[in-house]
């Protein structure tokens, strides 16, 4: 998601809240809270809500949802939302936030600053992490709740104690072990919002993309040979990156990186058949790669077989590469 902040923008004014305003010196928090904040915001950080008891309504993308117990909900950063106290109506929720750093120290979701004009996660590789994919998608594509029900709501519900408890007693390796738990859960609603949005609504949403998704393939499969980035693909679909990436492994069953390699292997393959006087370090150039150990390593990923064994025929490739 690649967001624009200047001084027309429609979040100019809007308060950010920053992790390091927990002044926990951690890169996350959690909180069990029966208040909430009734003034729009957001923040720079990833954020899990999930209702223990009551309900509320929360407002995001200009519309207000009513949450109750069991429904969980994950803000990516820099979505502009807040709550509304139903009059009379006690509830409990808890609040858990962490950056993208807590997860995997390799990426960061600032690249140069934590001032959110220059915010940009084009280039970060926030979306390479499966269990975050369905949740941090462009702002208006921000699902309001899932609903836990049986098995799951208990099992999200222990988790989330145990992390509240790691938290609060602060024993050795307390993070570690709240970085594991954080990962067991991101996993577990992931797999339950898919379940519970496959079918009929993504069938929608990729019916809305498709000529633009389509658009975009013919432009990767016209230029693969070419140093071209995710973020090129995207802008041709005109979406968002985080918001393509998801569209386009639902559409291939394939990463943006896995589809350029098994197209450029697929050409290597045809060169070594075709073109027994090129030597493999040309073609390793020819179709893309800049490094002849590393087109070895995914050759043989994707064939099963060296560039050689191929070439000699000794060997047959899968039909996707025969």
């Amino acid at each position: 998601m690649s967001v624009n902040y200047n001084k027309d923008s429609k979040y100019e004014g809007i308060h950010i809240i920053r992790i390091e305003d927990n002044k926990n010196n951690l890169p996350f928090f959690i909180i069990k809270m029966s208040k909430c904040n009734p003034n729009i915001h957001m923040h720079e950080f990833v954020q899990i809500v999930y209702m223990c008891k009551g309900k509320i309504k929360h407002v995001i993308n200009n519309n207000a949802f009513e949450v109750s117990k069991g429904d969980i909900f994950v803000i990516p950063p820099y979505v502009p939302h807040f709550f509304i106290d139903s009059p009379g109506e006690k509830y409990e929720l808890i609040e858990f936030e962490f950056t993208p750093e807590f997860i995997n120290e390799k990426f960061s979701i600032l690249q140069e600053s934590k001032n959110p004009e220059s915010f940009n996660m084009i280039n970060s590789g926030f979306m390479d992490f499966a269990y975050l994919e369905p949740f941090l998608v462009a702002e208006h594509e921000v699902k309001p709740r899932l609903n836990l029900t049986g098995s799951i709501q208990i099992e999200v519900e222990k988790i989330l104690n145990e992390i509240l408890l790691e938290y609060e007693r602060r024993e050795v390796d307390f993070e570690l072990m709240i970085k594991a738990l954080l990962l067991k859960l991101l996993v577990i609603v992931g797999r339950e919002y898919k379940r519970q949005n496959t079918g009929t609504e993504f069938d929608d949403i990729l019916a809305r993309h498709r000529d633009a998704l389509y658009e975009a393939l013919e432009y990767i499969n016209n230029n693969f040979i070419q140093d071209i980035t995710i973020e090129d693909a995207a802008k041709v679909a005109m979406l968002s990156q985080s918001y393509f990436r998801y569209l386009f492994k639902q559409l291939t069953q394939k990463t943006f990186t896995e589809y350029i390699n098994s197209l450029r292997i697929a050409k290597a393959v045809e060169l070594l058949k075709n073109n027994p006087e090129m030597k493999v370090v040309d073609i390793c150039f020819e179709v893309g790669f800049k490094s002849v150990n590393h087109f070895n390593r995914i050759f043989r990923i994707e064939t099963g077989y060296t560039p050689m064994q191929v070439r000699k025929g000794k060997v047959g490739c899968s039909s996707e590469y025969s």
